[in-house]
């Protein structure tokens, strides 16, 4: 049985077995930081084109490349809006369109400025000089583009996210990850005013994004990053009662507007105290699956929640040689991929990985059916 691309990816999300394990990249979480892009562009012999985007240490999307290793996804973005440049400061630091400054360093871009940093107040937090929807993005030509992907060829069409710090991360992003912490505690009517606010703003983005693309595509992408190594970021009660209220009111409208899509949640780290919740707001796809993390190995996460959810990612060998990569690769979907439900995709992004292990990855993904044999 030979499927097209988006019908693999129907079934594999749907937690059915497809012919083959769908293969994923260049998506949120699974970008190639620009040296890989670079090399990994020469290994293949293609010719240079522009950057998608700047200012980031991520800035190509390939189709070629995709193409090349039999990705079964295909993205569409939303353009920047009026109000969306960065403000470059003569010391080489940048202040975004939230008025958070920030320092590039290597790979790694760090916030050096907060600008809610000291609100203590709800009228603190209503002065504040907010972004708007409108402003950050535009949809034009995105309906166009989700039409021609979705008409003109068989891939998954995906609705590429726009908004990479989630409720959490943004809220940190404004006050600082330490003080927002302590705002939640000790100030829960001031935390609460903020993550109205920026819900206010994303269900704005999102709801021009799908109101023109949302007949079209068949996931859409959010993120949060809600654990660490260990454990959550916050605790599980925390989460409950700042984060999730908000992630239900988003993934529904998102839902609701993309009806036939799947909703895939970014979030790194130990979270398997809070998958349940994940899944009750709405979240069908769980990424990067960081089965290193404590809680979250493959076998036990697939075992405990593979009946409701799917995963993608998982692959995390990259820095080891390229037959251990190779082995995980089938590691990986002999366990999540068994009965379907995941799709094979680097764990986060690709920083400093050979040319010969991207190819070796995604060769031995596509082929490796270990199903046929039983």
């Amino acid at each position: 049985m030979s499927l097209t691309h988006r019908e693999r990816v129907q079934l594999a999300l749907s937690r059915r077995q497809p012919d083959r394990t769908p293969v994923d990249m260049m998506g949120n979480a699974s970008m190639l930081l620009d040296n890989t892009y670079l090399r990994l562009r020469d290994h293949l012999g293609l010719t240079p084109i522009p950057p998608v985007r700047s200012g980031s240490s991520a800035n190509y999307y390939d189709e070629r490349i995709l193409a090349h290793f039999g990705v079964d996804f295909r993205r569409v973005f939303l353009a920047k809006g009026s109000a969306a440049a960065n403000t470059v400061h003569e010391d080489d630091t940048f202040t975004d369109p939230w008025g958070v400054r920030s320092r590039a360093i290597g790979i790694f871009v760090n916030a050096i400025d907060h600008p809610l940093h000291h609100a203590a107040t709800l009228d603190d937090v209503e002065a504040y000089a907010w972004p708007t929807a409108e402003g950050l993005y535009s949809a034009a030509g995105v309906r166009e583009a989700a039409y021609q992907l979705y008409h003109a060829t068989d891939y998954a069409v995906v609705a590429r996210n726009p908004l990479s710090p989630g409720f959490l991360d943004r809220g940190c992003n404004l006050v600082g990850m330490a003080e927002f912490f302590m705002l939640m505690l000790d100030a829960p009517e001031v935390a609460d005013r903020m993550l109205d606010r920026i819900l206010e703003i994303y269900m704005g983005v999102y709801r021009m994004f799908l109101e023109a693309a949302g007949p079209y595509v068949q996931m859409v992408e959010v993120a949060d990053d809600l654990g660490a190594e260990r454990s959550t970021l916050i605790s599980p009660a925390m989460y409950r009662r700042f984060i999730k209220p908000r992630e239900q009111q988003l993934y529904a409208m998102i839902h609701d507007l993309a009806p036939e899509a799947f909703l895939i949640h970014h979030t790194d780290g130990n979270v398997f105290a809070i998958i349940p919740d994940l899944i009750e707001v709405g979240v069908n796809v769980l990424n990067p699956m960081q089965t290193s993390s404590r809680d979250m190995g493959a076998q036990q996460v697939k075992d405990a929640y593979g009946d409701r959810l799917a995963f993608h990612g998982a692959v995390e060998g990259m820095e080891g040689s390229k037959d251990a990569l190779v082995a995980e690769v089938k590691a990986r979907i002999d366990v999540l991929g068994k009965g379907g439900g995941y799709v094979m995709a680097s764990c986060n992004h690709m920083i400093d990985v050979a040319p010969e292990k991207i190819v070796a990855m995604f060769e031995t993904a596509v082929n490796y059916r270990p199903w046929e044999r039983q």
